[in-house]
């Protein structure tokens, strides 16, 4: 009995070191679900409910992950927001490197399909590195970088994608363009036109004060805005180094 005790210790011990493990990040990386769990989080790139139509690589989960320094920060906006029965939602975090390679691979793949379009209405693809809406080497790989927008949680953010559904493109009024199940921003998530610029002209006044409101909340806790994308926030001081290890599970 005093074996199969000791056997049965010694189990449960290497496994949870093997979780420990397992969950592991480094470089001062944390999951955001283990800082704040009440922040919505929708990780586009770990669906195919994105510009390239797949998962990219080293998504194997849809996981926010950001330095802990960022999470703390998201935290204390959420709790502004709470206040004023809104919330966070994250698109994009932490992203591996070779995922940003795997926007270039698909910039570079001679095709501009209805689906691309929807996200790129204008711009060929292949231009969308040197206009800056893609980078080859993203501030997302150095945990600096946030991709996020504002939910009404007294709205009804029920609708879904209907697969049989030919939706319009991210410029579209939102009852057109792919439901996203946020304040109407005045144009899609990683909508690469000049509507999606922070400070366009072209959208109307409910659209604009959402976008002020959310980059000036934002801004109370250092983030800093990217003024071609109004989804886009950085955190300046936190990068550095790009790393490239994958997002996986995270594990209680």
């Amino acid at each position: 009995m005093h074996l199969v005790r000791t056997f049965l210790i010694s189990f449960l011990a290497i496994a949870s070191i093997s979780s420990a493990r397992a969950q592991s990040l480094p470089g001062d990386f944390v999951y955001l679900r283990d800082i704040d769990p009440t922040i919505i989080q929708d990780i586009r790139y770990a669906t195919a409910n994105n510009f390239v139509g797949r998962p990219l690589a080293g998504y194997n989960a849809g996981e926010c992950v950001v330095k802990r320094d960022v999470g703390m920060r998201l935290k204390a906006v959420q709790q502004e927001l709470t206040a004023q029965n809104l919330s966070l939602k994250m698109f994009d975090c932490y992203r591996p490197a070779r995922a940003s390679l795997d926007m270039v691979k698909w910039s570079q793949n001679g095709r501009e399909t209805p689906a691309d379009r929807r996200y790129n209405p204008r711009i060929p693809k292949t231009e969308l590195f040197r206009l800056g809406y893609i980078a080859s080497r993203s501030q997302h790989s150095t945990g600096a970088a946030l991709d996020l927008t504002l939910v009404d949680l007294k709205a009804d953010n029920s609708a879904r994608i209907d697969p049989s559904k030919n939706y319009a493109d991210c410029t579209a009024p939102v009852g057109a363009r792919l439901p996203e199940g946020s304040v109407d921003m005045g144009t899609g998530y990683d909508c690469t036109d000049v509507k999606g610029h922070t400070a366009a002209p072209s959208i109307n006044g409910d659209q604009r004060a959402w976008r002020k409101r959310l980059v000036a909340t934002m801004a109370k806790q250092g983030f800093v805005n990217y003024s071609k994308e109004w989804w886009h926030f950085s955190l300046p001081g936190v990068g550095g180094a790009a790393y490239d290890f994958p997002i996986q599970p995270r594990r209680n």
